[in-house]
């Protein structure tokens, strides 16, 4: 009896606190809402479907706390009242940065990385993510900021990233390496870069990680530009090891890196070509665009590693026989006879068109021609003939069903004869195969007429640009400055320039300054230092070297005179060129102390963020 009473007590108290707990609850909204303005016009407007039930709920259980605001349309029509002053929520300092789902996150990094604002994008990582937000971030974020850093050659900051991931504990994937072999590619530093890619190629031997398809292509890329040939090409090999398929790409990787071999880069070139047709590996627009590029820039390198690897190609083990004896043959011919004997012409070298019998080394079967004399081939347009020349080459093409673009017909003019009818040719084939002119071809035109002095030609390529419709850039001029080769050819240049609508630069100046040095010619040199000083350049470093050079060159000249040395030009020891060497000085001393010399920026500084921080 006793322990019943004790339990009914304790039940009528809690009863009790229950009972008062909910009466101060709506004492307080009471309070609440005489303070608002219910009288005002919006909020009538807003509240004039309201209808809050003050009756009592029979069926609601008076054990469950909070059945005050049960009615779910209620609360619905609550929360789309206006928020009052006192609603609003107020953070702490350390909060002020609204977290983010990571998903936003990255879609404000792609952003800004599509808007090229890298120091930016990187920035939000480094600063809002981890810094303001403590927001953790993922690979993803990583793997988009390495690879943007790639692409520009910052392998600086790609691999400062990488370090951070791994700190952070983040788990690297394939395409995290992908991208950081891509920024040792990339890096206008080769030996630091190949440094990083050997580094990394043993880390990933280290951890035991299985190189993908992407991984080998970027690796390739990495060890190719940077000059380590040998393990660019050990790469296919282990590619091969493990039973992965060869493709185009895969030699357009090794074409890469030939063209970083500037010596014999050509040779490796052709010993790529022949291993592509080998596995039947069909070549792309890109490929050819390469193989050129390679005929433009290298050479074949060592003489007899050369008759070495076409007689591989051509089957002819007895080439290297037939060399030696050819050479012994002409010991006592001329340069002249030299070529032509190794390079069989019709008679008229400008037309430099080959006899039925020309060699070429692209097709399935390669043969050699009457090419013989293989220490005769230096030129970009020397080589070409070993590719059956601009016809042979087109001609590949058309069996590989590959239709040529401007690039191709752009890197084929820097290779052909520098002859008015072999540029004319180019320019038919053109219109054969329907290719349209654009005015990056042109100005390589100017600037090949120019260089060979033939500077009427040169100027009559407007005439072709007005024709197919074509708007003149600031590089036209800068390649038409190389005619100029007197004062008042540059001021008609200078004149045209300002007709166009365009703004000579340090550039065109700088072209036009060395005509003016390697004529000797002091009034047209402080003819365009004054150009600078009234038009506000800033000279760069290249100006400024060939400036100095000039400077130096006379001094030698000066003290060769006075030494009465054999090979001094008879124009040093004219009045004219001593007057001019001493008004130049003169005004040489005064000119460097009004110009403002442009600074060379470090590659990577505009990839940095240059705030101040606070």
């Amino acid at each position: 009896m006793i322990i019943f009473n004790r339990f009914i007590r304790q039940f009528i108290t809690i009863n009790s606190v229950r009972l008062s707990f909910n009466q101060q609850c709506c004492k307080h909204f009471r309070c609440m809402s005489t303070n608002h303005d219910f009288q005002s016009k919006e909020f009538r407007k807003k509240t004039e479907n309201f209808t809050f039930n003050t009756e009592p709920n029979a069926d609601a259980d008076s054990d469950v706390f909070g059945t005050l605001i049960d009615n779910v349309e209620t609360n619905d029509k609550l929360d789309i009242l206006p928020l009052e002053a006192d609603d609003k929520i107020q953070y702490d300092k350390d909060e002020q940065h609204k977290r983010l789902y990571i998903t936003e996150y990255h879609k404000i990094i792609q952003e800004l990385i599509k808007q090229h604002k890298i120091a930016e994008a990187i920035d939000v990582l480094e600063t809002r993510m981890l810094k303001d937000d403590k927001a953790k971030p993922d690979y993803y974020v990583y793997n988009l900021l390495i690879g943007t850093c790639g692409k520009v050659g910052y392998v600086q900051k790609a691999f400062k990233l990488f370090n951070q991931m791994k700190k952070s504990g983040i788990k690297t994937t394939p395409a995290t390496y992908t991208c950081l072999f891509n920024a040792c590619a990339n890096s206008p530093y080769k030996d630091d870069a190949l440094k990083r890619a050997k580094q990394l190629y043993n880390l990933m031997s280290l951890k035991s990680i299985e190189p993908n398809l992407f991984n080998y292509h970027s690796m390739i890329k990495a060890f190719g530009r940077t000059g380590d040939l040998l393990t660019a090409f050990s790469l296919v090999d282990e590619m091969l090891k493990k039973k992965f398929k060869l493709k185009d790409e895969t030699f357009n990787f090794l074409l890469q890196a030939c063209i970083s071999d500037k010596e014999a880069g050509f040779r490796h070139a052709l010993l790529v070509w022949r291993k592509m047709i080998s596995k039947h590996v069909r070549p792309s627009l890109y490929t050819y665009n390469l193989l050129l590029k390679c005929t433009r820039e290298c050479g074949l390198g060592d003489e007899f590693e050369t008759r070495k690897i076409i007689g591989q190609i051509i089957d002819n083990p007895n080439l290297l026989k037939i060399e030696s004896k050819f050479e012994e043959s002409n010991s006592n011919t001329s340069e002249n006879n030299k070529f032509n004997t190794s390079f069989i012409l019709n008679g008229n070298k400008n037309n430099l068109s080959i006899i039925e019998n020309r060699p070429n080394l692209l097709d399935v079967k390669p043969y050699f021609g009457d090419i013989i004399g293989v220490s005769e081939i230096q030129t970009p347009e020397e080589r070409l003939l070993l590719l059956g020349g601009c016809s042979g080459f087109l001609k590949n093409m058309k069996i590989n069903k590959i239709k040529p673009d401007i690039k191709v017909f752009t890197q084929l003019l820097e290779s052909i004869p520098s002859t008015l009818v072999a540029e004319k040719n180019l320019l038919n084939e053109m219109h054969k195969t329907s290719v349209a002119i654009d005015i990056d071809f042109c100005n390589i035109l100017i600037k090949k007429r120019s260089l060979r002095f033939d500077y009427a030609e040169a100027k009559n390529v407007l005439d072709l640009i007005k024709s197919e419709n074509l708007s003149v850039n600031i590089v036209t001029f800068g390649v038409l400055a190389l005619g100029c080769k007197n004062k008042n050819e540059s001021k008609d240049l200078i004149k045209l320039i300002a007709e166009y609508g365009f703004r000579v630069n340090a550039e065109i100046l700088g072209t036009m300054l060395a005509q003016a040095c390697y004529h000797f010619n002091f009034s047209y040199v402080i003819y365009v230092m004054n150009m600078v000083k009234y038009e506000e350049i800033k000279p760069n470093k290249m100006f400024m070297d060939r400036l100095n050079r000039f400077h130096d060159n006379i001094k030698d000249l000066m003290k060769k005179r006075q030494n009465q040395e054999k090979d001094v030009p008879n124009f040093i020891y004219s009045y004219y060129f001593k007057e001019g060497f001493r008004k130049y000085q003169n005004f040489y001393k005064k000119w460097i102390l009004e110009v403002t010399v442009e600074e060379e920026l470090h590659p990577w500084d505009q990839f940095k963020n240059h705030k101040k921080k606070n």
